[in-house]
């Protein structure tokens, strides 16, 4: 699917997603082992277990579980990078 994505709650994603998603609030977004996300992300906690291409703009944590695959950029308060995990990323945390 391709478009503009507006969540509320913790929001779970498996599939294959792309274009500007926003979670409000401190919910948190899981991006499950399978997925394929490409996409300017707005959130508070991130786990990433599968495949994230874009920029990720988190007011939270965000955790690169051992199958994730992510390419682009991360500003997040804070970040935790498992080993395993495939990254290529310019990264910042606050």
């Amino acid at each position: 699917m391709h478009g503009n994505f507006h969540f509320v709650g913790t929001t779970h994603i498996l599939g294959t997603l792309s274009g500007d998603i926003k979670v409000d609030g401190r919910a948190k977004l899981v991006l499950e082992i399978g997925s394929v996300t490409s996409a300017n992300l707005n959130c508070a906690d991130l786990e990433i277990y599968g495949e994230f291409t874009g920029e990720i703009k988190s007011s939270g944590n965000v955790t690169l579980f051992p199958t994730a695959v992510v390419n682009g950029k991360i500003l997040a308060k804070s970040m935790e990078i498992l080993p395993g995990a495939v990254v290529n990323i310019s990264g910042h945390t606050e």
